[in-house]
């Protein structure tokens, strides 16, 4: 430890008068206190002079003590920043290595995969709702919480519960109305939470976080696909009866109220139940979309949709906070990796060739990233926000993604 010499000097001066065995009480330039004898403080100041002629020889001048603390606590920020960078995009090959996983092992990881990779971690109670547990997002979500992070996880779907019994991971499962008013499924899992929770009277019966992970898509109503869609099911005379103006605004009203109640109800339903359910400090998180951050036409109810979504959870997030200290979050991906979605852009781009596919997110990396908000608050980012994720994939099927800020 480097001595302040103006401190050195007085403690000599003491150790002169002071016998060979007693102790001195030598005070630092950072406070910090140590024990020393006589004998020991004879040679500080040739320690000291030591150090100043090698450093001079190395730097060609001896920086103040004040300039060495700045110097010090600048390296210490500078490895603090390095162990704490976050690496959302990583490489499968490099996390098979990291993890010492042997190359020929992890094979049996797939485009759809519902588990992580590497040693499955210490277990730390926690109770996590996923609002739309039988897609193909949910069934990642429950997987990987439920089974991998070993937390107790509840569903909530409209499938039959004998169908989402053999989802791996969950522990309880609500089953959802499937038609009805957002007052309905509101009530409905309320009670549901409410009965596996116990009624949530202690701390330990209470969520840790609620994922909305419910959606749909569909996109405005085809003229042309609507007239040969009732030419197929009506006659000619029943054709004169019908006005396609009036049944092209009643078909285009009914895909805005299926996109709302697919979209926005169980956004609104979940953070209705947190308010109740949540415990101090919990995570809240819907997957939006960020096609609707600008105008979507061709899709208007989707849009509209996802729009109101955004637009709930910006406004109720700041509330959610000075309620509860609960943090809402948004995740905006541009299109999820799902056999209908492959389906839908006309197949599974076998030459590589159709740079949408590169584009799609795989859902194991958004519930990586929703595990990780859970374990470490502190890399939540804050409440009201809405987060972009944005695919990273390769052609060989490796990749990750990246989350970006964007409101």
């Amino acid at each position: 430890m480097a001595m302040n010499p103006a401190r050195v000097m007085v403690a000599k001066s003491k150790a002169l008068a002071a016998p060979s065995s007693a102790t001195i009480l030598l005070r630092s330039s950072w406070n910090v206190v140590s024990i020393t004898t006589p004998a020991a403080v004879g040679g500080v100041n040739a320690l000291l002079s030591q150090r100043r002629r090698a450093s001079s020889s190395l730097l060609g001048h001896q920086l103040p003590l004040s300039g060495q603390r700045n110097n010090n606590n600048q390296q210490h920020q500078l490895l603090y920043n390095y162990q704490h960078k976050r690496y959302f995009a990583r490489d499968t090959k490099r996390l098979k290595f990291k993890r010492g996983i042997p190359k020929n092992q992890g094979d049996h990881l797939d485009k759809y995969s519902f588990e992580d990779v590497g040693k499955k971690q210490q277990r730390v109670d926690k109770n996590i709702l996923v609002i739309g547990s039988s897609g193909i997002l949910g069934k990642t979500l429950v997987s990987h919480f439920g089974h991998n992070c070993d937390w107790n996880v509840i569903g909530a779907d409209v499938l039959d519960p004998k169908q989402a019994a053999d989802e791996k991971g969950l522990r309880d499962y609500i089953q959802l109305p499937k038609e009805g008013s957002m007052a309905d499924l509101t009530g409905e899992l309320y009670r549901g939470v409410s009965l596996h929770l116990q009624g949530g009277e202690s701390n330990e019966n209470k969520l840790d976080a609620i994922v909305c992970a419910s959606g749909g898509w569909a996109g405005d109503v085809d003229v042309a696909e609507m007239m040969e869609n009732h030419l197929a099911k009506a006659n000619s005379s029943e054709l004169e009866d019908i006005d396609m103006e009036e049944e092209y605004a009643r078909e285009s009203a009914e895909v805005c109220e299926r996109m709302m109640r697919v979209n926005y109800y169980p956004i609104v339903a979940g953070s209705q139940v947190g308010r109740r359910f949540m415990k101090p400090g919990g995570l809240f998180c819907m997957i939006g979309a960020s096609a609707a951050l600008s105008p979507t036409p061709g899709m208007l109810g989707y849009g509209s949709a996802k729009s109101a979504a955004h637009h709930y959870l910006q406004s109720w997030g700041p509330t959610s906070f000075e309620e509860n200290g609960t943090t809402a979050v948004g995740i905006l991906p541009l299109m999820i990796d799902t056999p209908s979605n492959r389906e839908m852009l006309g197949g599974d781009d076998a030459d590589g060739g159709d740079d949408r596919y590169s584009k799609m997110v795989k859902p194991i990396h958004i519930a990586n990233e929703i595990g990780e908000w859970v374990k470490q608050p502190h890399l939540r980012p804050h409440t009201g926000s809405l987060v972009k994720v944005i695919a990273k994939n390769r052609r060989d099927g490796s990749g990750g993604a990246a989350f970006h800020l964007v409101r």
